[in-house]
């Protein structure tokens, strides 16, 4: 059965999660003025919101991104995903974006706290392995800061690259298009992308480049980017892989409104809502191109089919773990 379930700190930040894919339906902070908003672009409809393809607030996986041809080779045996893409997107139709979540809830002093599990069997979207997962969020009352934690263990090698996939609008219910909305990501490099498929790792060029803050629409209109992807859809490497810093900082100048990520993983994907279908959004719109963004942090997607990354993170042996987390900060600027 779909649950939503709510949880809110003293900065007054109301966050709803989901069963459905142990995902964020929506978050609201407040903007400079004090005014409560959603600060996603997500569907008005709840009862819609489970069932979408466009991965709103989604864990993705087992794999984030795309696996080229849906097939892969581990340990000399070929695998293939169960997908609508030709490419495996997401973890495949099957995949756990799409899957129930079992949760329970513990309120602490500093924090309200929502944990989600989730066993997948051996071979669920042609993926190996019994699969035992556990997807935390923590919302805090000492800092305006939402976690989620990401926590795997298999009984037999397998992939696994999870990522939450919501999508991003500071100006507040969606009022306005993300394209005066400021971006900076600490990323010198980027992967190439050629039929949406990473190609090799390559100096970002200024057309694509966060390392100088700047509006996202500022270059998104190029014809090098629309003409292969209608907008930016790649992935980025971060300088330093470091929780302790602020490796991408997205801003509002209108709503005052800042988000801050830091996380433990190497890559964030940046994907400017390029495509979209005929939902209606909480903006009570149909769906439009480039009304948010998501930044999708995760280890490089198509890893194990990329032969110019030779750490194949998303790779999880039998009886490892897998841990890690995204963090993003709420905060407000005058």
């Amino acid at each position: 059965m779909v649950r939503f379930i709510e949880i809110k700190n003293k900065f007054g930040t109301e966050v709803t999660l989901c069963t459905t894919g142990a995902s964020i339906y929506d978050i609201k902070t407040k903007d400079k003025s004090g005014v409560l908003e959603s600060i996603l672009y997500t569907p008005v409809n709840m009862a819609d919101f489970p069932y979408d393809n466009s991965y709103f607030g989604k864990t993705i996986g087992r794999t984030g991104g795309r696996i080229s041809n849906s097939r892969f080779r581990l340990n000399g045996k070929e695998y293939n995903i169960i997908s609508n893409d030709p490419n495996g997107l997401h973890g495949g139709k099957d995949g756990l974006s799409f899957k129930c979540f079992n949760y329970v809830e513990n309120n602490e002093k500093d924090y309200s706290e929502v944990v989600f599990t989730y066993d997948s069997p051996d071979m669920e979207a042609g993926y190996p392995g019994n699969l035992k997962l556990t997807v935390t969020y923590r919302l805090f009352n000492t800092e305006n800061k939402l976690t989620v934690r990401f926590e795997g263990e298999s009984d037999n090698d397998t992939l696994l690259n999870l990522s939450n996939h919501s999508y991003f609008n500071l100006s507040g219910n969606a009022k306005r298009k993300i394209l005066d909305q400021k971006l900076y990501m600490n990323s010198s490099k980027m992967e190439r992308i050629e039929c949406l498929i990473p190609q090799e790792i390559v100096d970002c060029k200024k057309i694509y480049s966060f390392k100088q803050e700047h509006k996202i629409g500022e270059y998104l209109f190029d014809d090098e980017i629309i003409n292969n992807t209608n907008g930016y859809d790649f992935p980025y490497i971060f300088d330093e892989c470091n929780k302790n810093i602020d490796n991408i900082i997205l801003s509002d100048d209108e709503s005052g409104r800042v988000m801050k990520i830091k996380t433990t993983y190497p890559v964030v994907v940046v994907y400017t809502c390029n495509y979209v279908g005929d939902e209606i959004m909480n903006n009570n719109k149909i769906a439009e191109p480039y009304n948010a963004i998501c930044l999708e942090c995760m280890y490089h997607p198509n890893t194990v089919n990329s032969p110019f990354i030779k750490k194949k993170n998303d790779i999880l042996k039998k009886g490892d773990k897998y841990d890690d987390t995204i963090e993003y900060y709420f905060e407000v600027k005058n």
